[in-house]
């Protein structure tokens, strides 16, 4: 198995390809060919050519390259049609060279000895030494992605060979190659050698050609194959080479979530991807939290579930997760945790629920620290005061400025003394007290509306 360097953009495919792909195997002979009987030129030549091609065999069988340069040389430009097996050595030879010079740091050679392996397969597609031409297309395209595929001028030679390989012979175009030709398409796009609508197009078409062949398959094994090194490799090259939005994301992981919520990996993934691509508002990135969150419980990601379901809307749920993210929190996480709840309160009161607000209100207050607690019954009796005029009804003095006597006892525990001054300016004065027998300073005193609480009788 030949050593590869893997590029960022190909790292996350190429994990599962090697599972089913076969090992570049340049060693393999043309066994039909083999057996057919050479085409000796004519003339003295004949003599030469047996000559040089019994040279060229025993020194590729002893992996004696260099020695197999000479012979080979004479009988690609004496009798390039000699046999099939003329190239299928040719190609063993140069790949030796290639792992050699690798071996010893010659980088350029490597790259001339890659280029003449290419050169091979065309010479014997050219002379016609093939009897399954898609074969030998097949072949070359298992070996060279790997050789070509960090090499920019070699970007559209690599896709033009994928292409003609698929188009040629659909029905047995490899895994592995479909996976190379949707890569190639992705680098070409990227140096705008093609549209956006012409790379879509060839990914759809391969997504619906391996969808066929997951329908032929007969077994769950080969099914799952085609599935999972093939199908899902193309969704995530997706992510690589097309305009990353929410809505592609979700649409390629949603389902996936769904199906397999214990995968770590991919939950991992659809959260980074989500978070570094601006989805945090999206459905998918809360779900993806809550999946994360069973498998790793801890109190920061149930914070952040709970910030989302804030954002959303929903203070019952967020209240819940914030709950969560404190358990066993340390004090300064929960003085944080108090001031969320806090913004929970407001949140409500903007949605005009004035209970729900007032009942966070005092969960933050217990939660916190002593000015998140002020801040908390100062919020309560700015609930009372800008809510007066729908609670004052009646006739009754005393009972229509009640309101202002429980502001002013939620300021009080605030501490806030200059909004106690303001409430105690609407306070009934004595005059509104005395005049009804019925009340007296200093006695309980029931307010009505949505406040339905209990304060005490005082005056101005």
């Amino acid at each position: 198995m030949k050593k590869i360097q893997f590029n960022f953009k190909t790292i996350l495919l190429l994990l599962a390809i090697f599972a089913f792909v076969v090992p570049s195997s340049f060693a393999q002979d043309d066994d039909k060919a083999s057996q057919n009987e050479p085409n000796w030129p004519k003339g003295r030549n004949k003599g030469i050519a047996k000559e040089k091609y019994a040279l060229l065999i025993d020194a590729v069988n002893n992996e004696q390259f260099e020695e197999a340069t000479e012979p080979l040389n004479w009988i690609l430009e004496n009798a390039p049609n000699l046999h099939a097996d003329v190239y299928v050595k040719a190609v063993k030879m140069y790949d030796g060279l290639a792992k050699k010079a690798k071996e010893d740091g010659r980088d350029s050679e490597v790259t001339v000895n890659q280029d003449k392996i290419a050169e091979m397969y065309q010479m014997r597609i050219k002379n016609g030494l093939a009897e399954d031409m898609n074969d030998i297309y097949r072949r070359f395209g298992r070996d060279a992605y790997f050789y070509w595929k960090d090499d920019a001028t070699k970007t559209d030679t690599l896709y033009a060979h994928y292409k003609k390989t698929y188009e040629m012979d659909k029905d047995n175009f490899p895994r592995a190659q479909v996976i190379y030709y949707a890569d190639a398409a992705g680098k070409v796009y990227e140096k705008e050698g093609m549209t956006l609508e012409e790379m879509s197009a060839i990914y759809e078409d391969l997504k619906t050609y391996v969808s066929s062949r997951i329908a032929k398959e007969e077994t769950a094994e080969e099914k799952d194959k085609w599935k999972t090194y093939v199908l899902d490799k193309i969704d995530e090259l997706e992510l690589i080479y097309f305009p990353k939005d929410c809505n592609r994301i979700s649409e390629l992981f949603g389902e996936k979530l769904k199906a397999t919520p214990n995968d770590t990996l991919l939950i991992n993934r659809v959260v980074k991807l989500m978070a570094d691509n601006g989805c945090t508002k999206e459905p998918l990135f809360l779900e993806a939290m809550q999946a994360f969150y069973k498998l790793t419980p801890t109190n920061a990601i149930a914070n952040t579930i709970g910030q989302l379901h804030m954002q959303n809307g929903d203070t019952d749920k967020a209240l819940t997760w914030i709950e969560k993210s404190l358990v066993g929190a340390s004090e300064e996480d929960k003085a944080k945790g108090a001031n969320t709840v806090l913004t929970l309160s407001k949140i409500a009161y903007k949605d005009g629920n004035y209970t729900k607000a007032r009942s966070l209100s005092y969960k933050a207050a217990e939660m916190g620290s002593s000015s998140v607690a002020a801040e908390a019954y100062t919020f309560i009796g700015d609930l009372y005061m800008s809510t007066y005029k729908q609670c004052m009804q009646g006739s009754d003095i005393v009972q229509k400025r009640a309101v202002f006597l429980a502001a002013y006892d939620m300021y009080a525990k605030g501490g806030n003394a200059t909004k106690m001054a303001s409430a105690k300016g609407q306070f009934p004065t004595k005059e509104d007290v005395f005049s009804d027998s019925k009340y007296k300073v200093g006695q309980t005193l029931t307010v009505g509306c949505w406040i339905n609480t209990t304060t005490t009788l005082r005056t101005k």
